[in-house]
């Protein structure tokens, strides 16, 4: 019988049920990506909700969009994730690290790989508030960018905080923060609402995986 230290599954369940979570992320991803290529009317149900969701004529919404929208841009996002990555360093904290830039970088590739399969077009000029990018709608990068770093900086903080408040403070602004951006490209008139929760599911697939993947590595490495 082996000893029981060299269990950890069976002392933590969050590896299991994050790849449970995956997994039901990955059908649902499927699932939508077919909708999206195979079925008109879930394109025009798609459609028609994007129309709803952007038809709110609002300064103040779209002042605010602007700004969501910016902070889930590339460069900003690539931004706060090397002062992350830096800072974590800094703490000594190596594989918190590595968990933050390894799901940013293969989770955001992951997305442009996706973004050349499906080919879906962009809403249309008419109802842009801003300029059109010239790359694919599905699914969002803004989005899929914001989920990933603002859902492992949540973690970090449930893991690494002492505070109760501060963890929950932690993930109701990174809550915000990442659904903000994504619906503010919805806003902006730049993607449909198919593709933020493509984004969405995307990554938690990834965000799961890799959560998962470090708890059971942190975990081992204790015990050893």
């Amino acid at each position: 019988m082996q000893p029981r230290d060299s269990h950890p599954w069976s002392r933590d369940p969050a590896p299991g049920i994050a790849v449970l979570v995956a997994g039901i992320a990955l059908a649902g991803l499927v699932a939508l990506t077919a909708g999206v290529l195979f079925f008109p009317a879930f394109q025009d149900l798609d459609a028609r909700i994007s129309d709803t969701l952007r038809g709110v004529d609002s300064s103040v919404l779209e002042a605010l969009a602007l700004s969501l929208s910016l902070l889930g841009s590339r460069w900003v996002m690539a931004a706060l994730t090397v002062a992350g990555v830096l800072g974590l360093l800094v703490r000594g904290n190596r594989s918190s690290a590595a968990l933050l830039a390894g799901t940013m970088v293969i989770g955001t590739a992951a997305g442009s790989v996706l973004k050349e399969v499906v080919e879906r077009a962009r809403p249309g000029l008419e109802v842009a508030r801003i300029p059109v990018p010239e790359t694919y709608s599905f699914p969002s990068g803004h989005a899929l960018a914001a989920f990933l770093f603002f859902g492992i900086v949540a973690f970090l903080f449930f893991v690494l905080a002492d505070s109760v408040r501060v963890k929950l403070w932690a993930w109701l602004v990174c809550s915000l923060l990442a659904f903000g951006v994504a619906l503010s490209r919805v806003y902006l008139g730049v993607h449909y609402l198919g593709d933020i929760i493509a984004s969405w599911m995307l990554g938690s697939v990834f965000l799961m995986v890799a959560v998962g993947g470090h708890v059971l590595w942190v975990t081992r490495k204790r015990v050893e």
